[in-house]
């Protein structure tokens, strides 16, 4: 018997020092002045930060003053600007911006006289401000509509004195006054946040400094301190890698790193026999991380995919690799759920159970002859070992993989490594799925089912791009139905949505392979056509115009009358943008508007 080698570590000769507290009461003194400092620090920015958030209140405060004020102005703009237009005119229908703002400003100049951050000149001045505005419509604006119906030059001669443009005048004044100041207030509070985040970011720098030059000089004296004894200690262990008997080291220093010396003698005695064991574990590691490298490349290129055929691909490939000399397949359900349709195959083909006879998705485990449950039933498709694995992801059953094991294999390995491949692939297909059902969330309007704007506005800029790539023909509709706010008033907002479906699934039916058919909002919708010139939009349009006419539309029972679209056409031209041509679009669609409604019209 081979006698080991005993090697020193240390000198016996000079004497072991102590210290005279415990090292983890040693290392939290050395902790204090940071904890005081970072105290200290802390304090300083609550400080900085709780001004500098009162003054940013400020400014959004002011904002929404100065917004507010806006808003008035607008309000008094367009009760002169319906004023005006009803006395030259003489239609009802011009009054309709009079009265939005006579009943929207009042509630916008209360709020603002009631804000206790506006100053009291400031206030008065809003009161000054509702009292003009008051006077010029008991002066100017009622006596002009009354009089406008029976005697027009009366009100033609209200205008022409001049007195209502001097009242407005004054109010525009006031109002300009008001938004001077608010926007000057505005910038000194602007400023002021300024400063407070430049005076932070110095604080940050100085606190870090000093933490930083605290640091070096605390980890300096207790490294005088530490390091001895855990010099000895690496030393030590580096000596056990150039020799097979034991090595000891000299136990010194505080009562912790004694002990570990200690310890470190001891185990030194048992690393030899560790060793062995440790050869042995290594190959069987080794195998194991490079299937775990397959798998995380599995992973990897299942998150690259971008929709399920091509993760049904990448299946096909990867899990005869992962699941060698086995033969499997990988099945998922169906939309109504009712079916497991085959996603991927490899070995020899494995038939396809139903998924109520599946005892692995009834269960919500693996089952088989070969996951160690011989009483359960088997499948009656398959012979010899098996398992069957369902794929489960966020409580949701997305399918099942199967494999069929080669004889003699490990059974307990095989599901062990089927177990893993599974939790991957379901974590895969469920990222694909809602990936795909968040796309299309993201692209489709929740009433219609057609595309929103942002889908319309991206098909247009990529339709425009390749249209002038190679010079062919692009055109839009625009449609709008026609009198749909009195549909809505008249039967309610549900039958108007009613209406919207109908109308939508008829654009949807009649739209061609390949075009975009989009509701931008309202009662506005867009057909987008590749490929199509003016001549086949327009006839296309015609289509669309005689489709929605022909529509019987009911709700609850009730008959919603006939309901009817006005149509715009364009078709892009050299150096015309999108917008252009929705613009055209737009313009061909007022014009069919204003010529009865009801018709298609084409941009000029």
């Amino acid at each position: 018997m081979t006698t080991p080698t005993v090697v020193s570590v240390g000198s016996a000769s000079g004497m072991p020092y102590s210290v005279p507290v415990r090292l983890r009461h040693l290392l939290l003194l050395t902790q204090l002045p940071f904890w005081a400092l970072l105290l200290f620090a802390f304090l300083n920015l609550q400080s900085g930060l709780e001004s500098r958030v009162q003054t940013l209140a400020r400014s959004s405060d002011t904002r929404s003053q100065l917004e507010a004020v806006n808003a008035l102005l607008t309000h008094v703009v367009n009760m002169e600007t319906g004023v005006r237009g009803y006395v030259i005119a003489g239609q009802a229908s011009f009054l309709e911006p009079y009265y939005r703002g006579e009943a929207a400003y009042p509630p916008v100049l209360k709020t603002l006289s009631r804000d206790a951050q506006l100053p009291a000149q400031e206030r008065a001045r809003l009161g000054r401000i509702g009292s003009v505005i008051r006077q010029w419509q008991t002066e100017v604006a009622q006596p002009e509509i009354r009089a406008r119906p029976s005697q027009p030059e009366v009100a033609e001669a209200l205008v022409r004195s001049g007195r209502g443009k001097r009242l407005l005048d004054a109010v525009r004044a006031d109002v300009d006054a008001l938004s001077q100041n608010l926007a000057a207030q505005l910038s000194v509070s602007d400023a002021r946040a300024q400063r407070q985040l430049q005076a932070l970011r110095r604080d940050l720098m100085i606190a870090a400094a000093v933490l930083l030059a605290l640091s070096v000089a605390t980890t300096l004296g207790a490294a005088r301190m530490l390091t001895h004894p855990l010099s000895d200690l690496g030393r030590g262990a580096r000596r056990i890698t150039d020799t097979s008997g034991s090595v000891t080291v000299t136990e010194r220093g505080p009562r912790e790193y004694r002990d570990l010396a200690s310890t470190f003698n001891r185990m030194t005695e048992r690393i030899r026999e560790a060793r062995q064991a440790t050869d042995q574990a290594v190959s069987q590691l080794e195998r194991r991380n490079t299937w775990l490298s397959d798998l995380a490349r599995l992973s990897d290129a299942l998150q690259a995919a971008r929709t399920l055929s091509e993760a049904s691909e990448i299946l096909t490939r990867a899990l005869p690799h992962l699941l060698p000399h086995t033969s499997g397949q990988l099945l998922q359900h169906n939309a109504s759920r009712n079916l497991l349709l085959q996603a991927a195959q490899w070995g020899e083909p494995l038939g396809t159970p139903g998924p109520d006879t599946c005892w692995a998705l009834r269960r919500g485990e693996t089952q088989g002859e070969a996951a160690g449950q011989p009483f359960m039933p088997r499948c009656s498709d398959q012979t010899g070992p098996y398992l069957c694995a369902p794929l489960f992801s966020h409580g949701e059953t997305l399918g099942l993989l199967r494999i069929r094991p080669p004889a003699g294999a490990d059974l307990s390995a095989q599901r062990a490594a089927l177990d893993d491949v599974t939790r991957q692939v379901a974590l895969a297909l469920a990222s694909l799925r809602l990936q795909d059902r968040l796309l299309q969330q993201s692209i489709r309007d929740p009433l219609t089912g057609l595309f929103n704007r942002r889908h319309l506005e991206a098909q247009l800029s990529a339709g425009v791009t390749a249209a002038n790539a190679t010079d062919a023909p692009l055109s839009l509709i625009a449609l709008d139905i026609d009198h749909f706010k009195r549909l809505n008033d008249t039967f309610g907002h549900d039958a108007g949505d009613a209406a919207l479906i109908r109308v939508s699934a008829t654009l949807r039916d009649l739209a061609p392979t390949g075009s975009t058919p989009a509701r931008p909002g309202g009662e506005e919708f867009t057909l987008l056509l590749p490929q199509t010139d003016l001549r086949a939009a327009q006839a296309l349009a015609e289509q669309l115009r005689s489709a929605v006419e022909g529509l019987h539309l009911t709700h609850d029972g009730l008959p919603l009358g006939q309901v009817t679209v006005s149509l715009g056409v364009a078709s892009l031209t050299a150096g015309v943008s999108g917008e252009g041509l929705v613009a055209a679009a737009d313009q061909a669609l007022y014009a069919a508007k204003r010529s009865g409604r009801n018709r298609v019209m084409a941009a000029t």
